[in-house]
């Protein structure tokens, strides 16, 4: 393929933004003849300086438009100096060429609708490019997540840049990708270890938004609940973050029953990717999973989380613990051992007084719990408390059964009144358990509200 600078030029006037594309896989050829032209001839012939000039000659939307020239500049000069062989040497060409590219969409006093389509092939160019570097970032020289979070700032300026119009007749090109463009930012944020930082992104977003939320892309819905879900449970928001998760299930689970075979296999990893979060959510709040259907999209998946639903339903604090321990390196790879370190073990605890009082309350019309009893069953629910003490056992201890009744009444779990002269706690006499230990959804939902400001993903 011959292709010149001059045919370059002419292409960029006539608004054809597809040259401009440091992607060597899709441009490589036009890249290709573009690179032995402009090495070809003397040095000074094509000189960062020379290009100023050459770019500026040609006064590209009557040469005031001073972003869009550094631009083109900084795309040919990538051209010159790029190397495909190497991506570290290349690297500042490549992310030179990205922050000029959202620069020009900064402003939207010029025509950059034409540029956002490559704005967003460029993204998803770059940051497999950052992760690469970033995962050799001890061998380069570099700081952990140092390309990432350049990516993410560059992006972010993009986002902050987009405003809400009033009375427009039509939608901008930024705006159309501007649930796009918040996803990118936040899984960055959580690749980065930074996800506190979506605080920011997904408060914002509504605000800037000129189409309802059901207008975007199916795709782009249920990964922006998904991220939302994982960022609500990182900060023990359970109810908000199970609502989010559960949706994105649920539509992803509908897209699947209509979609080409051929997309099925990526569809259910992505099933996959949210089951490992909305399980253990859903058992924070007391709801047991349909494990059959999960085995039959991952029966590893299924068979660990059953294990751990039966000891937290059977109220073993024992097997909870082992549970947790044996999995600890897998829940911190997901952000999930704190959570349910935190949440499970007054679930659990709240099962394990269930037990007695269908044993020792409901059957006898007694009324009583009487804190022996109580102390009895925590005995055997924790197991010999085990040296070292760790983060799992250290707190759980028979003689703290007051504690455990008292944080459960608080919770709202338990209806009943501490007496501790009497070591006794009273309930109500009744033969139906659920008078004395309300269902466990009713009350974390009742104690921990739904975020109004999410009620527009749902209009």
């Amino acid at each position: 393929m011959n292709y010149s600078l001059a045919q370059f030029l002419k292409d960029v006037a006539a608004g054809n933004y597809n040259v401009i594309s440091i992607d060597l896989k899709n441009n490589g050829m036009v890249l290709a003849s573009l690179q032995n032209e402009l090495n070809r001839g003397p040095k000074s012939r094509h000189d960062d300086k020379s290009l100023e000039k050459l770019i500026e000659s040609h006064k590209f939307h009557g040469g005031n438009w001073t972003r869009f020239n550094i631009l083109l500049v900084s795309f040919l000069q990538y051209c010159r100096d790029v190397d495909p062989w190497s991506l570290w040497k290349s690297c500042d060409l490549i992310f030179n060429f990205y922050q000029n590219l959202n620069n020009c969409l900064l402003n939207d006093s010029y025509p950059i609708d034409n540029l956002v389509p490559l704005f967003r092939s460029h993204t998803e160019y770059v940051i497999p490019l950052a992760k690469r570097l970033d995962s050799n970032y001890l061998i380069i020289g570099t700081k952990r997540h140092q390309l990432l979070s350049f990516i993410s700032s560059v992006i972010s300026r993009l986002f902050n840049s987009i405003k809400k119009l009033e009375n427009a007749d039509t939608i901008p090109a930024k705006q159309t990708i501007l649930m796009y463009i918040v996803n990118k930012i936040n899984n960055i944020y959580f690749q980065i270890d930074s996800p506190q930082l979506c605080s920011n992104i997904f408060k914002n977003f509504r605000p800037k938004s000129m189409a309802p939320f059901r207008e975007y892309p199916i795709k782009e819905q249920i990964e922006y609940r998904y991220l939302l879900g994982r960022y609500y449970l990182l900060n023990n928001m359970v109810t908000n973050a199970f609502v989010q998760l559960n949706s994105a299930y649920r539509q992803l689970a509908l897209v699947l029953d209509c979609v080409h075979p051929d997309y099925i296999p990526q569809l259910r990893r992505n099933l996959v990717r949210i089951l490992i979060y909305l399980v253990p959510t859903g058992l924070m709040i007391g709801k047991l999973p349909r494990l059959n259907l999960i085995r039959s999209l991952n029966a590893t998946i299924a068979d660990r989380y059953s294990e751990l639903a039966r000891h937290v339903r059977g109220g073993s604090i024992k097997g909870l613990n082992g549970w947790l321990q044996t999995h600890e390196s897998e829940l911190r790879k997901h952000d999930l051992l704190l959570v349910l370190l935190e949440k499970l073990p007054m679930i659990t605890y709240r099962y394990l007084i269930r037990s007695v009082v269908q044993t020792f309350v409901t059957t006898q019309d007694s009324g009583r719990l009487p804190y022996n009893v109580v102390e009895t069953a925590m005995r055997v629910s924790i197991g010999p408390i085990e040296q070292p003490l760790t983060c799992y056992n250290a707190i759980h201890d028979p003689k703290n059964l007051e504690n455990v009744l008292v944080t459960l009444i608080n919770l709202g779990l338990l209806r009943g009144n501490c007496f501790p002269l009497l070591r006794t706690c009273v309930v109500k006499k009744t033969h139906q358990t659920q008078e004395i230990l309300p269902p466990i959804q009713d009350r974390v939902v009742q104690a921990f509200p739904l975020n109004s400001d999410d009620a527009w993903l749902d209009g």
